[in-house]
C-alpha cells in the first residue's frame, strides 16, 4: 500500500487506542448497518501514453451498503466503518465521441476511521457532524463485446477521506436511527490495462444518502465490590409551556444529576417525564415522553450510561401541583431525575 495509506492505518490505531484509555463509565459501545443511495461524479480517464485521446465516464446513480461498529463517549463517537459502494457505467467517450455497447462499474470497498460530535439542542432530533478518514480500494470494470471489443479490469487502494452531517433519533435507549449525508472520496487512482504496460489514472468522489439502524450495547458490567446503599435524591428539570427543549436552568440540573452519577457506584435511575393540565391526554403522554428524552439525551452526552436509566412519560398524571384540568402550571411540566 501506499504511504497514505500507511498514515490511514496509524491514525486508525491511535484513534482507537484513545478509546480504550477513556474512562470506561462513560463509553456506550454500538453496531449498525447502513444503506442508500450513493452519486458517483463523472470521471476523467488519463491515459499514461502521449498523445492519448481524452476518456470520460458517466456513471449511473448507485447505492452503498455497509456496516460499523464504535465507542459513544459523552457528545463524541468514535467508529470503524466498511462501506462497498457500486455505480453503474452510463456512457464511456472518447475524444468527446460515445463508444456505443460499452457496460460495466465503478465500485469500492472503504475501510474508514471517524470521528463524530453529537449536537444536542434538546430536539427530538439530535444533530451530528463528523470526518473519517481510511483506505479505499476502487475497482474499475469496463467491457466491450461489439467489434473492436476490450475488457478492462483492475483495482487500486487509495487514501480515503470523508465529510460527515445528519441526525439520530432514540427510538429506545438502545435502539437509534442516523439519517446521514456523507462525502466520500479518494486520491486519483491508477488501473491497469489487462496484458498490457498501460496505465490510465482517474478519480473518485461520491455524494451519499445513508440511513442506519444502530444498537447500543452499553457499557461492561464493572467488577466491583456490592455498592453501599445510595440515598434517594431527586433532580427537576423544568420545562416552558409545551416545549420539550432543555433551558439553561434546566442544563445546569441536568449537569448536576450526571455529576451526581459519577462521583459514586453505577445505579439504576429514573428519568420520567410530566406535563401541566392543559392539552389533551395523548399529545400530553407524548409530550412528556420527549421531555423525558430530551433529558435523557442530555445525561447521556455527559457521561451517564443509557443501560442505567429507566426513561419514561406520565403525562398529566401525578401532578407536582393538582390542578384542574386545562390549567397551565409550571411546577407541572418537569422531568424527575430520581437516584437510586
Amino acid at each position: 500500500m501506499s504511504m497514505r495509506i500507511t498514515l490511514a492505518a496509524g491514525a486508525t490505531i491511535a484513534l482507537m487506542a484513545a478509546v480504550f484509555i477513556t474512562d470506561a463509565a462513560a463509553q456506550t459501545i454500538y453496531f449498525g448497518g447502513e444503506g442508500g443511495w450513493s452519486h458517483l461524479s463523472n470521471q476523467s480517464d488519463r491515459f499514461q501514453v502521449p498523445g492519448a485521446a481524452s476518456v470520460r465516464a458517466r456513471y449511473d446513480e448507485g447505492f452503498a451498503v455497509g456496516a460499523r461498529i464504535g465507542y459513544e463517549m459523552g457528545p463524541w463517537r468514535f467508529e470503524e466503518e466498511y462501506t462497498y459502494r457500486r455505480n453503474g457505467l452510463d456512457k464511456l467517450s472518447v475524444a468527446g465521441v460515445t463508444v456505443p455497447g460499452t457496460t460495466g462499474s465503478r465500485e469500492s470497498h472503504a475501510v474508514m476511521t471517524n470521528l463524530l460530535y453529537d449536537v444536542n439542542l434538546g430536539w427530538p432530533v439530535t444533530p451530528h457532524v463528523g470526518a473519517g478518514i481510511g483506505a479505499v480500494d476502487v475497482v474499475d470494470n469496463v467491457k466491450r463485446t461489439a467489434a473492436p471489443s476490450f475488457k478492462l479490469s483492475s483495482d487500486d487502494w487509495r487514501f480515503g477521506y470523508q465529510a460527515i452531517a445528519g441526525v439520530r433519533y432514540n427510538i429506545s435507549p438502545n435502539l437509534a436511527f442516523d439519517l446521514d449525508y456523507r462525502y466520500l472520496a479518494t486520491t486519483d487512482a491508477t488501473f491497469r490495462v489487462p496484458g498490457t504496460a498501460i496505465k490510465y489514472k482517474s478519480g473518485y468522489d461520491t455524494h451519499n444518502l445513508m440511513a442506519s439502524l444502530v444498537y447500543r450495547f452499553g457499557p461492561p458490567p464493572p467488577v466491583l465490590a456490592p455498592p453501599a446503599a445510595v440515598a434517594r435524591r431527586v433532580f427537576l428539570v423544568f420545562f416552558d409551556w409545551d416545549r420539550a427543549t432543555i433551558t439553561q436552568d434546566g442544563m445546569r440540573v441536568v449537569q448536576q444529576a450526571a455529576d451526581a452519577y459519577r462521583s459514586g457506584a453505577p445505579v439504576q435511575i429514573q428519568v420520567t417525564g410530566y406535563t401541566d393540565a392543559s392539552g389533551s391526554v395523548g399529545y400530553n403522554q407524548r409530550l412528556s415522553e420527549r421531555r423525558a428524552n430530551a433529558v435523557a439525551d442530555a445525561l447521556t452526552r455527559l457521561g451517564v450510561a443509557r443501560s442505567d436509566m429507566m426513561v419514561s412519560g406520565r403525562g398529566k398524571n401525578d401532578q407536582r401541583v393538582p390542578t384542574a384540568d386545562g390549567v397551565r402550571e409550571p411546577q407541572n411540566r418537569r422531568v424527575e431525575i430520581v437516584f437510586p
